[in-house]
């Protein structure tokens, strides 16, 4: 999804969340000074890389059970806490989508595996991005959800799933399908908000309608 698109849907969810669009630019501007020194994978990797076929990995309750149907011939995309849960359970994927909010650690070390990142910028995670960018080694992708510029992307999406999905779909992917999500029922994490957690999958949603495969 390019700006134009995404960017009246943008002001749409930060106004009915109560979030502030300056904070936005404020960590992007964060990532983007830190991704300097970094590598950025030309757009012809990650289509190579992607193929067209991908799983997008959720982190619904299910999902350790979920995982039985994953097949070998779908890229794997985590999103957000997956991460961590896949790689308990010896499971390196693909690609990653994340905001930093989870177990970064196994970011990290599927980062590190080979995994091919998309780190987010937004208003709450200033010092993850801060934190967290430095300790990378390998390449991956900076992106953010407001006005892109400079060595920094916006694919479209609000939350790491439906952020995933809009990453495949911009890259050219034709079979998108999920694997562990449950919009409906989140799984809980500590710290959150039940309200603005569901409003955020309601915008999910909304987001990755006619996107998917199998939702």
């Amino acid at each position: 999804m390019e700006w134009a698109e995404w960017e009246p849907l943008y002001h749409r969810i930060m106004d009915d969340l109560g979030f502030d669009v300056r904070a936005d630019v404020e960590s992007a501007e964060i990532l983007s000074r830190a991704v300097v020194s970094k590598r950025i994978p030309k757009y012809c990797t990650i289509v190579e890389m992607l193929g067209q076929r991908v799983s997008i990995i959720g982190a619904a309750e299910s999902l350790e059970d979920d995982i039985g149907t994953l097949s070998e011939e779908y890229t794997t995309i985590s999103a957000g806490s997956a991460t961590a849960r896949l790689m308990k359970i010896g499971i390196v994927p693909d690609m990653l989508v994340t905001d930093l909010d989870g177990d970064v650690d196994y970011e990290i070390e599927a980062i590190e595996k080979g995994t091919l990142a998309f780190i987010h910028a937004h208003g709450d995670n200033m010092a993850r991005i801060s934190e967290v960018v430095p300790r990378l080694t390998k390449p991956f992708v900076p992106t953010v959800q407001c006005k892109p510029f400079g060595n920094i992307y916006n694919f479209g999406g609000f939350t790491d799933g439906d952020r995933a999905v809009l990453i495949a779909s911009h890259f050219g992917v034709k079979h998108i399908r999920v694997v562990g999500w449950d919009l409906d029922h989140p799984y809980p994490k500590e710290g959150s908000d039940p309200v603005m957690k569901s409003k955020k999958m309601n915008w999910a949603r909304k987001i990755v309608s006619g996107h998917i495969d199998n939702i």
